[in-house]
């Protein structure tokens, strides 16, 4: 899943990152244009190892990310 939300986000312009929890749950924090956020949270959503548990956040305010990137724990 990490690596599919990589992927996915930088072929649509999108920033931020996606990080796994050790109790295995993953969230993504992401940036961009709307229609293309809509169409990175539904591709995420399609995927069949995504749980409920999982989140995705949009940004209102972007925050000034410049990447994609996985998010290594500390």
């Amino acid at each position: 899943m990490m690596q599919f939300a990589l992927d996915s986000a930088r072929q649509l312009g999108i920033f931020g990152y996606v990080k796994r929890f050790p109790a295995g749950t993953v969230h993504i924090e992401a940036e961009g244009e709307e229609e293309k956020l809509n169409e990175f949270v539904k591709l995420c959503e399609e995927r069949p190892e995504w749980l409920p548990e999982n989140k995705i956040i949009i940004n209102d305010k972007i925050i000034g990310l410049s990447k994609f990137y996985i998010k290594k724990e500390g």
